[in-house]
């Protein structure tokens, strides 16, 4: 979303029009570590990330964050054996079966093709 990926117009409404966001505690680590990446490759891009670091300012007090607990990641450990997702996309899965289990009607919105493709079934 904060990076203009393909599809983040459509998950950027979502997020807005939505009355509650839950994610694992992944993506905010995830979000932090690609500033820090693109700072350390800055470049002509200060403003862009100034720009993204008050985005997430913004963002982070919308979200409700599900931490990477034993449970989380027994399950991880456990999802689809023969899925070619990584463990990194192993925990959000975890993540998502569990917040599932919590209230049936939570979607799952992601970039990644391999992670819709589990959703999905």
């Amino acid at each position: 979303m904060l990076f203009s990926e393909d599809g983040w117009q459509e998950v950027t409404e979502q997020v807005r029009k939505s009355s509650r966001v839950v994610t694992s505690r992944l993506t905010r680590v995830e979000a932090e570590r690609a500033i820090v990446r693109l700072r350390q490759n800055q470049g002509e891009r200060g403003k862009v990330i100034a720009e993204l670091e008050r985005e997430l300012k913004l963002l982070w007090p919308r979200v409700d964050f599900l931490e990477i607990t034993r449970e989380v990641c027994d399950r991880a450990g456990r999802i689809a054996p023969t899925a070619s997702v990584r463990s990194l996309d192993a925990i959000h899965l975890a993540t998502y079966a569990i917040l599932q289990e919590m209230d049936p009607l939570i979607q799952m919105l992601t970039f990644d093709e391999r992670i819709k493709a589990e959703v999905a079934g």
